[in-house]
């Protein structure tokens, strides 16, 4: 191996670790706004606010492709009964991080965490 073998090596080292930075540094903001978005065959359906949510609360939708249980306590939310074959949109259980989301994919049905910061909650408010 001669130098600038080395070189290019440890540069394509430092350049493989910069998703896990950039990303790492998103991950970490603190979002004091959280809800669930809900969608149907990729259609809005419902909007289920989660960190103003206290207590437990549960709601079924069903559609033409079946049934699902959702069940919202405290700040999360999860699938916990489905009519589907498999039942894999209940394996996960209760999610509540940002960018986390439930799947059932005979229901077509989507659950996704959504949030905003407190500074980008600031930063709508001056644009409106």
């Amino acid at each position: 191996m001669k130098k600038m073998d080395i070189i290019i090596i440890a540069v394509l080292l430092a350049v493989s670790f910069l998703p896990e930075i950039i990303f790492g540094i998103q991950g970490k903001k603190n979002f004091n706004n959280t809800y669930a978005e809900i969608t149907i065959s990729g259609k809005h359906y419902k909007t289920v606010p989660l960190s103003s949510n206290k207590g437990e609360d549960s709601f079924l939708i069903k559609n033409k492709y079946g049934e699902n249980k959702i069940v919202v306590r405290d700040s999360s939310i999860a699938i916990i009964e489905a009519d589907c074959p498999d039942k894999v949109c209940i394996q996960p259980g209760f999610i509540s991080k940002p960018g986390e989301s439930l799947v059932c994919l005979p229901h077509k049905l989507m659950i996704e965490i959504k949030g905003a910061a407190e500074d980008e909650e600031q930063l709508d408010k001056v644009s409106h």
